[in-house]
């Protein structure tokens, strides 16, 4: 059992994500995630984490952190001047390393279901927070200077569902049509085409 509120909290978390990867988002009730981690008490999510909403921030917000400081890392090796392929290319590379874990597979199930949670631009705007996503927002900007906010959005809602796709395949221990390295070139291809495939 959890000796603190710290340790009630990430109890709740992990149970969360699994139930809302496997069950859906908008399906698993409080009560459910509540007895799957053992609490007796129905309202400690409430607790921890007040609304539903801030729920689902909070555990998108623990796996981001993690992410925006690969992104960091990664950006530096891409000097000052990056191309739009070397740009979606990181996003790619980061995003889809969360197809290694079990966690990181609920995680990518659980962020495509939310674009029927938010409207398009919340969506985006959800990657683009100040303290979580410093890193990926400068990746947006860039992009969006590069191409327009239009194709962005559509390189975005297309990376999140063809990679929760894989991840579904990957839970469901299914045999995948490519290597994780072919699968990342073959989607930065795709998503580069998006932003930079010809105008009518």
């Amino acid at each position: 059992m959890p000796r603190n509120s710290s340790d009630t909290k990430a109890l709740l978390l992990d149970h969360a994500e699994k139930m809302f990867a496997e069950g859906g988002v908008f399906a698993v009730t409080n009560r459910q995630i509540t007895e799957a981690a053992g609490q007796k008490n129905e309202s400690a999510l409430n607790y921890h984490f007040g609304t539903r909403n801030e729920l689902i921030i909070a555990l998108l917000t623990r796996r981001s952190k993690d992410l925006d400081a690969i992104r960091a890392e990664l950006l530096v090796d891409l000097g000052d001047k990056p191309t739009t392929r070397e740009l979606v290319q990181l996003l790619v590379e980061v995003y889809a390393s969360c197809l290694h874990t079990e966690s990181g597979c609920d995680y990518l199930r659980i962020v495509d279901q939310l674009r029927g949670w938010m409207t398009d631009w919340e969506f985006v705007s959800s990657f683009e927070d100040d303290n979580v996503h410093e890193h990926l927002r400068y990746i947006l900007g860039n992009l969006q200077k590069q191409t327009d906010s239009q194709r962005v959005l559509g390189m975005i809602m297309l990376m999140t569902a063809l990679t929760a796709s894989r991840a579904q395949l990957v839970s469901d221990n299914r045999q995948l049509p490519s290597s994780h390295e072919e699968y990342v070139e073959a989607l930065t291809d795709m998503l580069t085409g998006v932003l930079l495939g010809p105008s009518s």
